[in-house]
């Protein structure tokens, strides 16, 4: 992909993401993301053709940008066992830590039922992922039984859910990281 085609697109993501943030799902249009990027439509649908190629492209977008930062934590952390859950612990509630952020992925996340092929993206790196909890050298229950535990903190915050204060949220992921050193409260 071209320099310039790689930073239209951003620009178009980083539109879409301040629409989601501010606006919610509802408001997201093509000729809202085009006035937002500073894009004609056309501009637009020259990279992106309809709205579902644009939401699973935002989806692709927002997972890299995870990966990356999961990898960076995940190389910190070291290679002994429970390494990559404590990595994706803590990529994860870095993600819901900024309210803005919680905003974004709660509308990412209601576009994902309403598109299949970004329903079908997520389900695969929710597959990959837990390949990678299955492959951490702990009892795999108790690795699954922690990501289920992160994904369930991540999801209450997103949908808020009875979120926990931030004193029960510091509680929690202390549990979480000891159980990934493979103790048990």
């Amino acid at each position: 992909m071209r320099q310039q085609s790689r930073k239209t697109r951003q620009q178009i993501f980083e539109a879409c993401s301040r629409i989601l943030q501010n606006e919610g799902l509802t408001n997201l249009t093509l000729e809202a993301v085009a006035d937002e990027a500073g894009l004609s439509k056309g501009g637009l649908l020259y990279h992106f053709p309809n709205k579902e190629t644009l939401i699973k492209a935002l989806f692709e977008y927002h997972n890299n940008k995870f990966e990356i930062r999961l990898k960076e934590l995940a190389e910190t952390e070291g290679d002994e066992a429970g390494s990559w859950l404590r990595a994706y612990a803590k990529a994860s509630i870095e993600q819901i830590s900024d309210p803005d952020n919680v905003s974004l992925y709660a509308s990412l996340f209601a576009a994902e039922e309403r598109y299949p092929s970004a329903h079908q993206l997520m389900r695969q790196k929710y597959v990959n992922w837990q390949r990678q909890v299955d492959d951490c050298r702990l009892d795999p229950a108790l690795a699954t039984l922690i990501r289920l535990a992160v994904d369930g903190l991540w999801f209450s915050e997103v949908h808020h859910y009875a979120p926990p204060d931030l004193d029960r949220r510091k509680e929690i992921l202390q549990l979480i990281m000891n159980m990934t050193h493979g103790s048990t409260p």
